[in-house]
């Protein structure tokens, strides 16, 4: 019979899912604040109790570690758009994947780590969960690095921009230099020219809708002007697909659509 403190329990599954939450996070280029992260840590903390439950059959475990990722993702990432929710659980269920097998691996070697109802229960010492968290960032960091680099930047793209009746189309280019995002909404931004957003924007801009963010571009050092759009598309030859964007602009003279190529990944 295994002993299970469920105080331990609580803190080492917060401590856990704060960090794969962030680490899908990072996987899906999403921003997620730390109360957003504090909030599906906790999610998922609670969902752990399920350990202390008689045995489940293994479906209905499995079923049980599905609902209890999804729910969490929703806490975290929240469910406006639904493309974006199922890579994120996709995600953070394949992370958890790798941490039971690193859990497995560590309890063949002695460590006593325990498993039921889709739940953990490892009865380590903190310095060896701090040293798994740090393993695990590690090969995570790496797979990224990799996953990232077979993103194509290459091709011919449109942007479509539709801000209530007005629609305009610019030429897009794929930039990995665009890595702005906005601070408030974790959205990425495209950036353009001012001028070819002309038939969008009011002659006066109410500083309510259109906030400033400081940003790096190909054009230099400055700060771009925000807003939301009804709808963006980015299309090629043979796509076409809707993207959750800001808008962002500046003085200088970018006639082309500037985004980053992972937003063609989601």
């Amino acid at each position: 019979m295994h002993i299970i403190y469920a105080d331990v329990l609580l803190v080492t599954s917060l401590f856990m899912d704060y960090i794969l939450l962030q680490l899908t996070a990072g996987l899906t280029h999403t921003r997620l604040s730390f109360s957003r992260a504090l909030l599906g840590a906790a999610v998922g903390s609670a969902a752990s109790l399920l350990i202390l439950l008689p045995p489940m059959p293994l479906l209905l475990s499995l079923l049980c570690k599905i609902g209890s990722s999804t729910l969490l993702c929703i806490a975290a990432f929240g469910c406006k758009d639904g493309q974006r929710l199922f890579w994120h659980c996709l995600s953070f269920l394949g992370m958890s994947c790798m941490t039971a097998g690193i859990l497995l691996a560590l309890s063949l070697m002695g460590a006593r780590i325990w498993y039921a109802n889709g739940s953990w229960y490892p009865d380590i010492s903190l310095r060896q969960l701090v040293l798994f968290t740090v393993i695990a960032y590690l090969l995570l960091t790496v797979i990224q690095r990799l996953r990232d680099r077979t993103t194509a930047a290459d091709g011919s793209y449109h942007v479509t921009i539709r801000k209530g009746d007005a629609v305009i189309v610019l030429d897009g280019m794929a930039d990995t230099g665009n890595s702005l995002t906005d601070f408030y909404t974790g959205k990425p931004v495209i950036i353009c020219g001012r001028a070819q957003l002309s038939p969008l924007l009011p002659k006066e801009l109410p500083p309510e809708k259109y906030r400033p963010l400081p940003c790096s571009t190909v054009a230099g050092d400055g700060v771009v002007l925000c807003f939301a759009p009804d709808e963006v598309l980015i299309s090629t030859d043979r796509i076409k697909k809707p993207v959750d964007v800001l808008i962002g602009f500046t003085e200088h003279d970018t006639k082309q659509a500037v985004f980053n190529p992972k937003l063609l990944r989601y």
